[in-house]
């Protein structure tokens, strides 16, 4: 069994909830059948869409690689980041910590190939979509992704950092219509692309269209970890 880092802290809640899903995937009779897992919730790396669109000068990169080099002096084996847009950096991030890190965006597409989808909404950070992280990766799975206008990717933007990470609940209004307006288009499903949207899915008790993003690199920490 390997060990799990989780690189945490982007945001606190989702890193929460995402080791609790690393459990409940975990098939386990006992405490000891469970993946020993080394937690590093560091709240104080800068923000990754602020730096990618050039609000902020700040780069996340080096503390993100500190942070998952001592989870490597630590004992992990194997790398989590429980925020999306980092994976704009995953390249440097998996050279610089020198073990490797599981892309989430490459595990969402297997799961659109296994469930035949091809044309994919997405919920996610300005950061995420600016830097066509989910478009270049999902392309190389016959997935072409859906992005809502500007007025509803101004509402996904509220419920991650207004709702969210303010601690606040998820509008559902605003959930409603920006899951409208990507159906409306052609998606076949919606990715909660942003693992702050996780509480979307424990609120409003979503319909199997939706796929947590979470729960895909979650399901993929437990593969990789009990190989």
């Amino acid at each position: 069994m390997k060990k799990l880092g989780i690189i945490g802290g982007l945001g606190p809640l989702a890193t929460a909830y995402f080791y609790r899903r690393v459990v409940e995937y975990t098939k386990a009779d006992t405490d000891q059948e469970h993946i020993e897992t080394w937690i590093g919730s560091v709240p104080q790396i800068p923000d990754r869409t602020a730096f990618l669109l050039g609000e902020s000068n700040e780069d996340p990169l080096p503390k993100m690689i500190e942070v998952g080099r001592a989870l490597r002096n630590q004992g992990a084996e194997v790398i989590a980041i429980p925020c999306v847009t980092a994976h704009a950096f995953h390249k440097e991030m998996e050279k610089g910590i020198g073990i490797p890190v599981i892309h989430a965006i490459r595990e969402l597409g297997e799961v659109c190939r296994t469930c035949d989808i091809t044309r994919l909404g997405v919920m996610a950070t300005d950061g995420a979509r600016k830097t066509s992280i989910y478009d270049e990766v999902l392309k190389e799975y016959g997935v072409t992704c859906l992005w809502p206008g500007n007025d509803g990717q101004s509402e996904v933007m509220s419920m991650i950092y207004h709702d969210v990470k303010a601690g606040r609940n998820i509008g559902v209004g605003a959930f409603g219509r920006v899951a409208k307006e990507l159906f409306d288009s052609g998606a076949e499903a919606i990715v909660l692309g942003c693992t702050e949207l996780s509480q979307a899915k424990e609120a409003l008790a979503l319909d199997p269209r939706y796929i947590d993003i979470i729960d895909v690199l979650a399901e993929a920490c437990v593969r990789e970890c009990l190989k």
